[in-house]
């Protein structure tokens, strides 16, 4: 049981890595191989102390921490100011991998949809139907209006999209068939 697990876990971590990678976010796959390669001589080796991989964790952790908050400083474009205070803050409470996770993973999550936006030429938000222009064309000027934010930062676009799909299901049917997102 414990080596269908440990093949899980590297085929997961694998996956991890290369997510990582095409995310753009090199040092973390440099990091997580680097856990993958102390997970496999582990496995090689079952002669490791406990107080032993619990420093090596502490070390990883403290790494991964000072990591972050390095690129957290770094970054003042994209990222918004209440979000870094907050992973920066709890960053200094967090001494365990189990901590950090989700600190981590809303630090990914940002840069995803930071690489996303930056990749994304023009989003076409004009309605399937040639519809005439009007004052009273809600749905003309509200893709109109999205095109001109998408230009200015399609950041925030992102973060739109994010929220508006979130609320999404509590929406009816027709008004998500409609949408121009």
């Amino acid at each position: 049981m414990a080596s269908e697990y440990n093949e899980y876990l590297v085929k997961n971590m694998q996956k991890r890595i290369a997510y990582f990678n095409d995310s753009g976010l090199c040092k973390e796959a440099e990091l997580l191989q680097a856990r993958l390669n102390l997970l496999k001589e582990e496995s090689v080796e079952k002669s490791i102390e406990v107080s032993g991989e619990i420093k090596e964790e502490n070390l990883i952790a403290k790494k991964l921490s000072e990591n972050l908050s390095t690129k957290l400083r770094a970054e003042t474009r994209y990222i918004p100011d209440l979000e870094k205070q907050y992973i920066l803050e709890n960053l200094g409470k967090a001494k365990t991998l189990k901590e950090l996770e989700p600190l981590r993973i809303a630090y990914i999550e940002r840069m995803v949809k930071i690489n996303r936006a930056k990749n994304s030429k023009e989003i076409a938000f004009v309605p399937e139907s040639d519809t005439e222009a009007g004052p009273y064309n809600n749905e003309k000027i509200f893709c109109e209006a999205l095109k001109l934010i998408h230009s200015q930062d399609p950041l925030w676009i992102e973060d739109l999209k994010e929220l508006y799909f979130s609320i999404m299901p509590l929406s009816s049917a027709v008004a998500v068939s409609k949408s121009p997102l």
